[in-house]
């Protein structure tokens, strides 16, 4: 078993500079609709690179279509777990220690993420963000049921998650 200082040693060497924006992107159950369009997070990311960031996606490598896409329009962005034999929750932690910030939907790498207690935007749709969501003063949550007073999720904009 190994340290939690190797998944972090791991870290630095797969994100070894600064001005890292972390992405989480999917969802692990399908049976509500949690998930922000990938073209919305496609077009945040590109915001992100033109203000010198450096856009980092926490992506299963069997979801190679979504990768694919990603690549495709954002050529400069990284998937760090998918240059390590480390892959795990504890990975994902530590490399979330190397962001400035992380954006994601409601899920499991999110949580993980807040682990690390990077600054991070949370997008809730159906689910109830009281009960889930981060639970520390650099998360900034955006429940679209708050917002918009709908359950769906993209109804939130580009516009405000470049706001928060």
């Amino acid at each position: 078993m190994l340290s939690f200082e190797q998944y972090i040693n791991e870290a630095k060497k797969l994100l070894p500079g600064s001005d890292y924006i972390g992405f989480s992107i999917t969802q692990g159950n399908e049976y509500r609709k949690k998930s922000w369009p990938l073209e919305n997070f496609i077009f945040l990311a590109k915001k992100i690179e033109e203000m010198n960031k450096i856009p980092v996606f926490f992506v299963e490598k069997e979801n190679s279509e979504i990768i694919n896409q990603i690549k495709s329009k954002v050529p400069n962005s990284l998937f760090p777990e998918h240059n390590s034999d480390l892959v795990c929750p504890a990975l994902v932690t530590a490399l979330s220690s190397r962001l400035e910030k992380g954006i994601s939907i409601d899920n499991g790498v999110m949580h993980m993420m807040s682990l690390a207690k990077v600054p991070m935007i949370v997008l809730f749709g159906p689910t109830n963000s009281e009960k889930f969501a981060p639970k520390y003063k650099e998360s900034v949550i955006l429940d679209s049921k708050r917002i918009y007073n709908t359950e769906n999720i993209s109804a939130i904009t580009v516009e405000d998650v470049l706001l928060a």
